[in-house]
C-alpha cells in the first residue's frame, strides 16, 4: 500500500462519519512506550521529506500528542515543525487534521489550501479538504477538490467515499450509488463503498437502497459481520425473519462468540416462531459472560416475543449463579412486573441492596407490588421510608397517595395530594386527585377542581391536558374535544394531546381524516410509541379498513404486549377480519391481564365487555 494511501486511511478513518470532524476532544491522558511506538510508526508511513531535523522531531512529537487525544497540543507540535519546513504539505494536510478534530473547520480550510496550492497533486489534502467543505455545507466546493482527488488516484476508495457522503448529504442516494459504482469498475472487488452506502441508507430508513447495496457487499466481502448484521436488521424490520436468521447464521459462522450477533440471532428465531433455535443462541451467549446485562438483555427479549416464562426463567437462573449481583434481582423484579405477577415482583425487588445504586427505585416498585397484591401495611411503611428520603418527589407522593386509597383510607389519601398541592401546584398532582374523585364518584367536584386550577394558569398546556381527560373520564367527549384542542393552540406539537384528540374522533366515528393526521403526527414526534399505534390502529378499524387496523394493531401490541385496551382491539379488528380463534386469544389474553392487574382495566367495566364478546363469538362444532 503506498504511503499517501496509509495517511488518507489514518485521516479518514475517524472522520468518515458525519459529524465526526466537530468532535471536541478528550481529556488528555498519560502518554505511553505504546503509543509512542505508534507514533514512529506512522510516520515511517507518512511520504514526503521533511527539511531538519527539527521538523521531524515536531512531528514526531504531534504524533504522540494525536494519539493521546491532544489535539491542540498536536497542533502546536505541527507549528514548530512547519517553522524549519514552511509549506510542507503533508505537515500543513495534519495541520488541517487536528484543527477539524477540534472543530474550527475555518483554520482546517486554510492549512489544506495552503497545501493543494503547494503540492497541486497532494491526494490526501484534496480529500480531506473536500470533507472539511462538505462540513461546512460548500458542496460544490468539496466536490471539486473530491473528483480531482478522484482524478489523481482512480483506484483509492477514500476520495469515492467521501463523495459518496456528500450526495447523501444532498438528498441525492441515486447520485451515491453511482459514485460507490464507479468506484467498483476503478478498483474490481472493493466492497466498502457498497458496505458503507449500505450501511448510511439503513441509517436513513431507505431499505430498498440499503438492501441492494449490503447484498452487494456481502457477495465482495462474504465475511464482513457488520454488513451482514444490517443486512440481517433490514430483513427483520421488512419482516422476513427468517432470512434475518439465516443471514446471522452466516455471520456466526465468521464470528461465532460475537455476543450482539448470537442477540440479534436469538431474537430473530424467536420472530421466526422458533422458541427452540432461539434457546440455542441464548444459551450460547449466556455461556459466553458473566456480565449481568447479558441475561437482562435475554429475558427482555423473551419478553418482547411474548415468553415471560422464558424471560423469568432466564433471570432466576443468573441470579442463582450470582446473588450478590443487585441489577440480576433489579431486572427480575422489573420483568415480574411486566408480567404482572406483582408478589414475585416484590420478592425479587426486596434483593436489591440499599447501597445500590437502583435501591431508590427498587424499594419504590416494591411498594408498589406489594399494594397492589393487598399487602397495605408493609407498602405504607416502604412509601413513608422513601418519602424521608425524596419528600419532593411529587410523583411518590402520588403512588403513597394511591397506596393509602387501595388500603381503606382515601380520607387520608385525598389529604396527602391536597397538602402536596399546597406545597407546590403540578399537573400530576392534580390529575392524580381528579382520578382519584372520579373513583368515589365526586366526577363533577374533581371538574371543578380542575377548571379552577386553569382559570389560574390559563395557558398551562399539562393542566390543560388533564382536565380534558377528566371530561373524558366522566364521558363528556365534546367537553374533552375542546380542552384537547386548546392544549394543542398553545403548544401544536404536543404528542399527547395530539393522539388522545385524534382517538377521541376515531371513537366517535367523527372527522377521521383530522383524526389519522392527528395520530401520524403524534407518532412522528414520538415514533414507536404503543398508545399511538393502538389510536392510528383504532382509526382504520371506524373506516372499516381492517387488514390495516390488524397490521398497526400488531405492530403497538408488540410495543406495548399485554396491555389490556391494545389486546381488546386487535381482537375486534381480528374479528372483522374474519380470523375469529386470534380474536378469541387476544382477548382472552386481554382478560388474563386483568385478572391479575384489574386496575389496568379501562374503561372500569371492560372486563365484563371482554366477557359479552368471548360469549357471543360462535361455537365450534367438534371434530367427527
Amino acid at each position: 500500500m503506498s504511503s499517501s494511501r496509509l495517511l488518507v486511511s489514518a485521516l479518514l478513518a475517524a472522520l468518515v462519519a458525519p459529524g465526526a470532524l466537530a468532535a471536541a476532544p478528550p481529556r488528555r491522558p498519560r502518554v505511553d512506550r505504546e503509543a509512542m511506538r505508534e507514533a514512529i510508526d506512522a510516520a515511517a508511513t507518512d511520504d514526503g521529506h521533511y527539511a531538519s531535523s527539527a521538523s521531524y522531531t515536531n512531528f514526531l512529537e504531534s504524533r504522540l500528542r494525536h494519539h493521546a487525544g491532544d489535539h491542540r497540543g498536536s497542533v502546536d507540535a505541527l507549528r514548530l515543525a512547519l517553522a524549519t519546513d514552511d509549506g510542507n504539505p503533508l505537515l500543513l494536510t495534519r495541520l488541517g487534521e487536528e484543527y477539524a478534530r477540534l472543530g474550527d473547520l475555518s483554520r482546517a480550510e486554510r492549512e489544506l489550501r495552503k497545501a493543494v496550492l503547494r503540492a497541486p497533486t497532494y491526494y490526501p489534502a484534496h480529500v480531506l479538504l473536500g470533507r472539511v467543505l462538505m462540513e461546512s455545507k460548500r458542496f460544490t466546493r468539496s466536490r471539486l477538490h473530491l473528483r480531482r482527488a478522484m482524478t489523481l488516484k482512480p483506484r483509492e476508495p477514500e476520495a469515492y467515499l467521501v463523495m459518496a457522503q456528500l450526495h447523501m448529504e444532498l438528498g441525492a442516494p441515486d447520485e451515491a450509488v453511482k459514485v460507490v459504482e464507479a468506484l467498483a469498475q476503478a478498483l474490481p472487488g472493493e466492497a466498502s463503498g457498497y458496505q458503507r452506502l449500505g450501511l448510511a441508507l439503513a441509517a436513513r430508513g431507505d431499505t430498498a437502497r440499503a438492501e441492494r447495496m449490503l447484498t452487494e457487499a456481502a457477495v465482495r466481502a462474504p465475511g464482513d459481520v457488520e454488513v451482514l448484521t444490517t443486512l440481517a436488521q433490514l430483513y427483520e424490520d421488512t419482516g422476513r425473519p427468517a432470512l434475518a436468521e439465516e443471514t446471522l447464521a452466516r455471520a456466526l459462522q465468521r464470528d461465532p462468540d460475537s455476543r450482539e450477533v448470537l442477540l440479534a440471532a436469538g431474537r430473530a428465531a424467536l420472530k421466526a416462531d422458533s422458541v427452540v433455535r432461539a434457546r440455542a443462541y441464548f444459551d450460547r451467549l449466556l455461556s459466553l459472560s458473566s456480565e449481568p446485562e447479558i441475561p437482562v438483555r435475554v429475558a427482555f427479549s423473551y419478553l418482547a416475543a411474548r415468553e415471560p416464562s422464558a424471560a423469568a426463567e432466564v433471570l432466576e437462573s443468573a441470579r442463582r449463579g450470582d446473588p450478590r449481583e443487585p441489577r440480576l434481582a433489579y431486572y427480575a423484579g422489573l420483568v415480574h412486573e411486566r408480567m404482572r405477577r406483582f408478589s414475585e415482583a416484590a420478592v425479587a425487588f426486596e434483593g436489591v441492596p440499599q447501597e445500590s445504586d437502583v435501591f431508590a427505585d427498587a424499594r419504590v416498585r416494591r411498594a408498589r407490588s406489594l399494594s397492589l397484591v393487598g399487602e397495605h401495611s408493609r407498602a405504607l411503611t416502604l412509601y413513608r421510608a422513601a418519602l424521608q428520603d425524596a419528600p419532593e418527589d411529587l410523583d411518590l407522593r402520588a403512588q403513597f397517595a394511591r397506596a393509602l386509597e387501595r388500603g381503606g383510607t382515601p380520607v387520608r389519601a385525598e389529604a396527602v395530594l391536597r397538602e402536596a398541592l399546597e406545597e407546590g401546584p403540578s399537573a400530576a398532582l392534580y390529575d392524580a386527585l381528579a382520578a382519584m374523585l372520579h373513583r368515589q364518584g365526586r366526577g363533577d367536584e374533581a371538574l371543578r377542581l380542575l377548571r379552577d386550577a386553569v382559570s389560574r394558569a390559563p395557558r398551562d398546556e399539562e393542566l390543560l391536558y388533564v382536565l380534558g381527560a377528566a371530561h373524558e373520564r366522566q364521558g363528556d367527549v365534546r367537553g374533552a374535544l375542546a380542552r384537547m384542542r386548546a392544549v394543542l393552540a398553545v403548544s401544536p406539537d404536543h404528542a399527547a394531546a395530539l393522539n388522545f384528540l385524534g382517538y377521541l374522533l376515531a371513537q366517535a366515528g367523527q372527522n377521521l381524516d383530522e383524526a389519522e393526521r392527528r395520530v401520524r403526527r403524534a407518532l412522528e414526534l414520538r415514533p414507536e410509541t404503543g398508545a399511538y399505534l393502538d389510536s392510528l390502529g383504532w382509526v382504520y378499524f371506524r373506516r372499516g379498513d381492517y387488514a390495516r387496523a390488524v397490521e398497526a394493531l400488531e405492530r403497538a401490541s408488540a410495543l406495548s404486549p399485554d396491555e389490556p385496551v391494545i389486546l381488546e382491539h386487535l381482537g375486534d379488528a381480528y374479528q372483522r377480519a374474519a380470523r375469529v380463534d386470534e380474536a378469541a386469544a387476544a382477548w382472552r389474553r386481554a382478560l388474563e391481564v386483568l385478572t391479575l392487574d384489574p386496575e389496568s382495566a379501562e374503561p372500569p367495566e371492560q372486563r365484563a365487555a371482554l366477557e359479552r364478546k368471548l360469549k357471543a363469538l360462535p361455537t365450534r362444532a367438534p371434530d367427527r
